[in-house]
C-alpha cells in the first residue's frame, strides 16, 4: 500500500510538474519593446508576432528599428525599450563598467561576416577556399562599415592569418551593406569585408563574387568558431529580477519562433513575414531579400539558444585582436536559463 501511494504521489508531482512549466512561462499582457535592424534584423521575433507566439506566451511584442547594436544597448539602458539586439562584445564593455545586463535568448546567432570581391577584380583564387583568395587582395581597396570598425579588424586579421602584411590592404570606409554594395560595383572599392544582404546582392544581381562566408566557411577556424554566438536580445538585470515571468514568456515564443522558421516547408511564408516588415528599394529587391534570408536559414542564423563557448570563443579573438583590454565572465553576460 505504501509503494502503491509513493508511486502515486510521484505520478502526481510529474503530471503537476509538466503542467507548471507552461505557466511559469507565461506573461500577463505586458508590452515588450525589442530593437531592430532595418533588413531581415530580427527575424525571431518578427515570427512571433507574425504567428502569434507572442499573443500566446501573454506578451504583447514591439519591435523598434535602431540601426547599431551600441545605440540599442544606449536606448535599453534609458528605458525607451526594453531589449537590445546584439553581441556579447557589444555587453562586455558596459559590463566591465558596471552595467548589469544579460543575454537571455539567441536572435541571429552566426558570424554575420563575408568578404566580396568585385566582378572588375581578376580574382582567380575565389572559390579556391582560405587562405588562397586572400592573395587576390594585395594591394587592392577593401571596403569596411568604417575605419577600425569590426570590419577592418577582421579583414586585417585575414590578412595576417593568411602570411600577408595587412598594410598591403587599403581599407576604406564604405558605411553599411547598401551603400557599400554601391561603392564596390562603381569600383570605388575592390572588394568588401560586410555582412548579409551585401553578398545577397553580388548573387542576385551577378554584379560581385561571394569569396568567404564566415558562417558557412570552416577555415579559418578562428572566424567559424563564433557561430552560435552571434546576437541575442538583451535585457536589463533590473528588468530580469523585476519580471522573471516576462522573460520565462519571451524564451518561450522565441523558441517557438526557431522552430516554426527552421522547417524547411515553411519557407515561403516566413518569406512573406520578412516581407511584411521590410522591403529592399532597389532592383529585383525582393529576390535579394528572399535570398539573404535564405542563406540566414541554411546557415542556422535564427536559433533560440545560445553556445557559450562561441561567446568565449568571440571573446578570445576580441583580446587576440586587442579590440579589447578584458573579457567579462561569459556567465555575467548570459542568463544562466537561458536556452
Amino acid at each position: 500500500m505504501h509503494r502503491v501511494l509513493a508511486s502515486t504521489a510521484a505520478a502526481v508531482a510529474l503530471v503537476c510538474s509538466t503542467f507548471a512549466a507552461p505557466a511559469t512561462a507565461q506573461g500577463k499582457g505586458e508590452s515588450v519593446k525589442f530593437q531592430d535592424y532595418p533588413g531581415l534584423g530580427n527575424m525571431l521575433v518578427k515570427v512571433a508576432i507574425a504567428k502569434g507566439y507572442c499573443e500566446k506566451a501573454g506578451l504583447k511584442c514591439e519591435l523598434q528599428s535602431i540601426p547599431a547594436a551600441p545605440l540599442g544597448m544606449q536606448a535599453m539602458l534609458a528605458k525607451s525599450i526594453d531589449a537590445s539586439f546584439g553581441p556579447a562584445d557589444v555587453m562586455n564593455g558596459a559590463v566591465l563598467r558596471g552595467a548589469k545586463m544579460k543575454m537571455v535568448v539567441g536572435g541571429a546567432v552566426t558570424n554575420v561576416a563575408a568578404l566580396l570581391v568585385g566582378n572588375h577584380v581578376d580574382a582567380p583564387n575565389v572559390g579556391r577556399g582560405w587562405p588562397a583568395f586572400m592573395q587576390d587582395l594585395k594591394g587592392k581597396k577593401i571596403g569596411v562599415t568604417a575605419r577600425g570598425a569590426a570590419t577592418e579588424v577582421t579583414g586585417r586579421w585575414m590578412a595576417a592569418k593568411a602570411g600577408l602584411d595587412p598594410d598591403q590592404l587599403t581599407f576604406v570606409a564604405v558605411g553599411g551593406p547598401n551603400t557599400a554594395y554601391g561603392a564596390l560595383v562603381s569600383k570605388q572599392v575592390d572588394a568588401l569585408m560586410m555582412f548579409e544582404p551585401a553578398g545577397a546582392m553580388c548573387e542576385v544581381l551577378k554584379t560581385c563574387k561571394v569569396a568567404w562566408r564566415a558562417a558557412i566557411d570552416r577555415q579559418p577556424a578562428e572566424q567559424f568558431a563564433l557561430n552560435g554566438g552571434g546576437n541575442g536580445l538583451i535585457f536589463t538585470q533590473e528588468y530580469i529580477d523585476r519580471n522573471p515571468h516576462v522573460i520565462d514568456a519571451v524564451i518561450r515564443a522565441v523558441k517557438e519562433a526557431d522552430a516554426f522558421i527552421n522547417v524547411p516547408a515553411n519557407f515561403p511564408e516566413v518569406s512573406r513575414i520578412a516581407q511584411q516588415f521590410f522591403k529592399f528599394d532597389m532592383p529585383k529587391g525582393d529576390e535579394v531579400l528572399e535570398r539573404a534570408l535564405r542563406i540566414a536559414i541554411d546557415s542556422g542564423t535564427y536559433k533560440a539558444s545560445i553556445d557559450r563557448k562561441a561567446i568565449q570563443a568571440g571573446l578570445d579573438l576580441l583580446l587576440e585582436t586587442k579590440q579589447i583590454d578584458k573579457a567579462a565572465p561569459v556567465s555575467d553576460l548570459v542568463l544562466d536559463r537561458a536556452p
